[in-house]
């Protein structure tokens, strides 16, 4: 036999699936890929919300023990009163931690406000005068300049920190949000040289613009001009918190007046790494170069901060017992020292994925232990296109393997690789510090799924339904059921397949149909064909069509059944059966008594949908070895046997018959003898065909009903 040329149907609505699928997935990456690279605001408060579900994940660690943070606390303000004390005690703050050997002091207050009142230079104007007019004794004027020397608080507050020779300040700059803004009445359009010996040495200019620029501050709040020039270093204490209010990013360096300035806690790590400033230099969109290191930070000089925990992570005291000398041995010695205020009601407070009572000098000091170990959260320049390329890795995978796989397989797949890059992301997060993004690819895995498993599910909910429209009036509603889940077993478009092909026709129907009301012939004709109908789906027969009385049906298609012999024959035998049962009912009911002749051939035939395309369509069989089994069908009248089968049927159940129990038969039926009849030219062959048939013992009224008589 030639080999068909025709494709599955199946096949095909399975390579559109595919192809649908791909192009779903490919079209949800590449807009995802765009949103990645656009990053709306919704976008980066996800990664936000996705970074603190990282730190809490991982818990708290502990920070480095190079920082001590002296704090002002409750218990501080109840023994030395209320804040802001005298800068006479700050000064004694200072001299003690100096004497303890402290490395850096880091002063996170601000000094933009004299103490002393205008009145004593007034006063010691007036002494003055008074002494060069010889108004005033000499030692009336000196014990007078003596006392007016120790009024001026912030002269001597200014010597503590000269002495100590190793403080940083904090120095608030303006950073409006627009333009527009204008700074509090406190800060000034500085041009003090004051700034100049803390700005960046080394600036490599970028040239993207803005993007790549800082923040740029337009006003600045500079400490007193002597206690400036006292310290050892001015820092700015700029701080952006995101919009959720929490502080994540430590701006590293701002803009202001063409020229660029660290932060204090940059300020503060250098001076206790001893790196000269000159070493220091800022790559806006690389990072801050700092000695042979390299800090990275985003294109807005930010990096981000990795908290230890909660608040009072770091080793801390409290100023009062520093100022009463109740400190340790040693406590200090070679230490970064961090002065700041913790009482409630004093400090500047902020939020952190951790906590949100959090001071501002233990942000200061977390970024102080980020810088000395290393262990900011590795970003910068290629984050955006990590981000990208991971979108587009995970999507184009998952678009070309999820329409290949089925949808179960595909939840396993799509939950196997979300898993594992969360568990991968969680690792490098917790032990390498690198905060790989979360959201966008999570997401990428979880929308090419649901696009590509709902573009299947709608394509074979279609599919679905085209096959029980076609196959519901063929076949058994569990070979339907069969063939939905498993399309790919429908062939529609057409194959040669070996077939068990029977017919049945009515003795006698013709003249039976002219004598009577056309009621009584239909009602009695629906009678028996709906039994019939109920036992070939029972034996899971493919039921081709009803022509008239006669009725057409196959094993071996849509569905591949390898025992498609044996239900053929059975079937029949039960046609008989239930042929007998409406037999005694119409003799009972006083209706005419109908009987049938049964012929079964097994062979090739060419299957599949045959009709006009788009009119009338028709899932049945065509070829000579169908014409065989009609011929057979028509025999029975003639050899006086109600079921025939042809050789080809009876060489393949023989084997199945031979010392076997007819398992599966009718309950009345125990066992089938198959028989040989005689050897048959039909119509339209050359060659002869032995005929069978198949009595059955102990079985019913069938088993002894009358040979069938010659046609009318």
């Amino acid at each position: 036999m030639p080999k068909s040329s025709s494709r599955p149907f199946s096949n095909s609505s399975t390579g559109s699936i595919s192809r649908l699928g791909l192009w779903v997935g490919v079209g949800t990456t590449v807009a995802l890929a765009l949103l990645t690279w656009l990053a709306p605001p919704v976008l980066v408060r996800l990664d936000n919300t996705a970074l603190d579900f990282q730190f809490k994940l991982r818990g708290e660690r502990s920070p480095g023990d190079e920082i001590i943070l002296v704090l002002v606390d409750e218990k501080s303000l109840k023994e030395e009163g209320r804040w802001p004390w005298s800068r006479r005690k700050q000064a004694q703050l200072v001299d003690a931690i100096h004497s303890g050997d402290a490395s850096v002091i880091g002063l996170d207050i601000i000094y933009a406000e004299p103490e002393e009142s205008p009145l004593v230079e007034d006063v010691q104007a007036l002494v003055k005068d008074l002494r060069d007019r010889r108004l005033l004794p000499l030692a009336a004027a000196e014990a007078m300049d003596q006392r007016l020397a120790e009024a001026q608080i912030d002269r001597q507050f200014a010597q503590s920190l000269a002495s100590s020779g190793n403080v940083v300040l904090a120095t608030p700059f303006f950073v409006p949000e627009l333009q527009a803004m204008e700074p509090d009445p406190g800060y000034q359009q500085s041009t003090s040289n004051l700034l100049e010996r803390n700005e960046f040495i080394l600036v490599k200019q970028s040239q993207s613009g803005e993007e790549l620029q800082p923040y740029r501050a337009t006003a600045v709040l500079l400490p007193l001009e002597s206690i400036a020039r006292a310290s050892k270093g001015l820092g700015h204490v700029y701080r952006l918190p995101d919009h959720d209010g929490v502080t994540r990013r430590e701006v590293l360096a701002l803009r202001y007046q063409d020229r660029y300035y660290p932060s204090f806690a940059l300020e503060v790590a250098r001076l206790y790494l001893g790196i000269p400033r000159e070493q220091v230099s800022l790559s806006p969109g690389e990072g801050v170069r700092f000695g042979t290191r390299l800090l990275p930070t985003d294109p807005k000089s930010r990096a981000v901060i990795n908290y230890a925990g909660r608040d009072l992570r770091f080793p801390w005291i409290s100023a009062t017992d520093v100022l009463g000398q109740n400190v340790p041995s040693g406590l200090f010695r070679g230490k970064v020292v961090l002065v700041g205020t913790a009482a409630l009601g004093t400090y500047d407070q902020l939020s952190t994925p951790f906590s949100a009572n959090f001071a501002g000098v233990e942000k200061n000091a977390t970024v102080i232990e980020n810088i000395l170990h290393g262990n900011f959260l590795a970003t910068g320049l290629w984050a955006g296109p990590v981000e990208v390329g991971l979108v587009l890795l995970m999507g184009f995978v998952l678009s070309i393997t999820l329409p290949r796989v089925r949808a179960l397989h595909g939840a396993l797949t799509v939950t196997a690789l979300g898993l594992a890059y969360l568990g991968f992301s969680q690792y490098v997060f917790s032990a390498e510090g690198l905060s790989l993004p979360l959201v966008m690819p999570i997401l990428t895995i979880g929308l090419v799924f649901m696009g590509t498993t709902v573009l299947s599910y709608a394509v074979k909910e279609r599919q679905a339904r085209e096959i029980h429209a076609m196959f519901s009036s063929y076949v058994s509603p569990r070979i339907v059921q069969e063939l939905m889940k498993h399309p790919s077993r429908a062939m529609l478009s057409g194959e040669r397949k070996e077939l068990t092909m029977l017919f049945a026709d009515l003795v006698g129907f013709t003249s039976f149909s002219e004598k009577r009301q056309a009621e009584q012939v239909v009602g009695q004709l629906n009678e028996y064909l709906g039994a019939m109908t109920e036992v070939i789906f029972k034996w899971n027969g493919t039921l081709d069509k009803f022509v008239g009385d006669e009725i057409v049906v196959f094993w071996g298609a849509p569905l591949d059944q390898p025992d498609h012999v044996k239900l053929a024959v059975q079937c029949a035998v039960e046609m008989r059966a239930r042929l007998a049962e409406l037999q005694e009912r119409w003799k009972v009911e006083g209706k005419p008594v109908l009987d049938n002749g049964i012929g079964l051939n097994t062979g090739m035939a060419l299957v599949g949908n045959i009709g006009a395309e788009g009119k009338k369509m028709d899932y049945t069989m065509i070829g000579d070895q169908v014409n065989l089994a009609a011929r057979f069908q028509g025999l029975t009248r003639t050899l006086g046997h109600p079921i025939l089968l042809t050789e080809h049927t009876a060489v393949r159940l023989e084997p199945v018959l031979t010392g076997q129990p007819s398992g599966g038969f009718p309950r009345d039926l125990r066992r089938l003898v198959l028989q040989k009849v005689q050897v048959v030219t039909v119509k339209g062959r050359e060659e002869p065909v032995a005929a069978y048939t198949v009595v059955w013992e102990s079985a019913s009224e069938a088993a002894s009903s009358p040979p069938l008589a010659r046609a009318v």
